[in-house]
């Protein structure tokens, strides 16, 4: 991924596979190692079109089989963003204007305002990436939009699991702060713009995403180039974090894992550091 398309991501030796399963999919079942029960890893993707995901009839079933429901955060929770944590959102002794310079921030905050319908001065004295985060809720053309970790709590809920985080958003606020400022900053001037070309690696990464196929999407992530700060901090080093978590937790019940779908391909992916721990993960169809 180049810088922009980075942040649209906050942003395998396995036995024959039965003909029932696919070879690669965005659902995948994990078993062995002493496992009692398999548990379920999905990859979402964080902003779909409304109409473009929905939990599906296979997806609820497994969900049904599982005695909890971990995403990456606890999104259940009322207290998400608690006042202590906003502290890591601001900036000390920085603004965006700042750091940007009058002129270029005359351009952007024009830009960011024509784009989100918000004046960036609500967001002067925030960390970049704050803002970084609201283009790229709107780098999805269309009207109506729907987050697939919302619609899983919601059937989790019904379904009385309990709703677990994977980190805490002290963890993914200090991954984010691992990108220094002026990297942040260069990501947001060249993010506003080249909005378009944003919108159409949105699209793109959209389109991947719904062929279901994770092998597709992760070469669709290595042809985009790549942040390797970003890659290393956001998605390596989380990964690896995550994987004693789902251990713990899949040994003690069958548990469902949705976490964005970047975060399951690759050699440092989870679906080959559950494989080298010792699990079978295996694709399904839904």
């Amino acid at each position: 991924m180049n810088r922009f398309s980075g942040w649209l991501f906050l942003f395998l030796c396995a036995p024959a596979l039965q003909a029932q399963q696919a070879r690669s999919s965005l659902l995948w079942e994990v078993s062995g190692n002493g496992l009692q029960q398999p548990s379920y890893l999905f990859g979402t993707f964080h902003l779909l079109c409304k109409g473009d995901f929905t939990v599906t009839p296979e997806l609820e079933n497994k969900l049904r089989a599982s005695k909890q429901f971990y995403g990456e955060l606890k999104m259940d929770d009322p207290g998400l963003l608690q006042a202590s944590m906003m502290s890591k959102l601001m900036m000390q002794g920085h603004t965006l204007q700042s750091l940007l310079g009058e002129t270029d921030y005359i351009n952007v905050s024009q830009k960011f305002q024509s784009i989100t319908g918000m004046p960036i001065t609500l967001f002067n004295t925030f960390k970049p990436f704050l803002s970084l985060s609201m283009l790229v809720q709107k780098g999805a053309d269309c009207p109506d939009k729907v987050q697939p970790e919302t619609e899983f709590v919601k059937v989790a809920k019904r379904l009385q699991l309990p709703v677990l985080g994977l980190e805490t958003v002290e963890d993914q606020l200090n991954a984010i702060d691992k990108e220094p400022l002026d990297s942040q900053i260069l990501s947001l001037k060249k993010t506003i713009l080249n909005f378009d070309s944003v919108k159409l690696v949105m699209t793109k990464m959209m389109a991947v995403y719904q062929l279901r196929d994770i092998d597709s999407l992760q070469q669709f992530i290595n042809s985009s180039g790549g942040n390797e700060m970003f890659t290393t901090e956001m998605i390596n080093k989380r990964n690896a974090n995550w994987i004693p978590v789902m251990q713990s937790a899949m040994k003690s019940q069958p548990s469902f894992f949705a976490v964005g779908a970047g975060h399951l391909g690759g050699t440092a992916g989870l679906i080959s550091l559950l494989r080298k721990e010792g699990y079978r993960v295996n694709p399904l169809k839904f």
